[in-house]
């Protein structure tokens, strides 16, 4: 942050004025960093069941956790590529979740039906939020 000093007329001690001022924020960015913290907090919870049941869902989970948090680095420095990370990534948990409910995944069939499992519902709900955001996020950043 550039800083300048002026004197003050009514003081022989100079002021200093803010060259540029931080501004918050926009409410988008700001909501996909919450989508993307709650799809952290889901599978960090859900993380240890996956590596004891099979390990390459649970590396999967290790990737996912990293990645969401990059994005949300790259979201608060105002980075459209955090968009792209985050939403690509969303997407990709959103295609294994079908995946493993569908046709199930190789070494691991248990969830085959298992549509109902209530933190399986707020996981689709906080990633399908993350990529409808994010779409709407760079439809709008190609207008501008």
């Amino acid at each position: 942050m550039q800083s300048t000093l002026t004197p003050n007329a009514t003081s022989p001690e100079p002021r200093i004025e803010e060259a540029s001022r931080i501004t918050p924020l926009p409410a988008l960015d700001l909501l996909g960093i919450a989508g993307l913290g709650a799809v952290i907090a889901i599978h960090t919870s859900e993380l240890s069941g996956k590596v004891d049941e099979v390990a390459y869902l649970g590396f999967g989970y290790v990737l996912l956790i990293a990645a969401s948090l990059v994005s949300i680095v790259m979201l608060s420095h105002r980075d459209v590529r955090g968009w792209y990370l985050g939403g690509l990534t969303c997407l990709a948990t959103l295609t294994g979740f079908i995946l493993t409910r569908t046709t199930g995944l190789p070494g691991s069939k248990d969830d085959i039906g298992n549509w109902g499992e209530t933190i399986a519902i707020w996981s689709l709900i906080a990633e399908g939020l993350v990529v409808l955001l994010t779409g709407y996020a760079l439809a709008n950043r190609r207008k501008i």
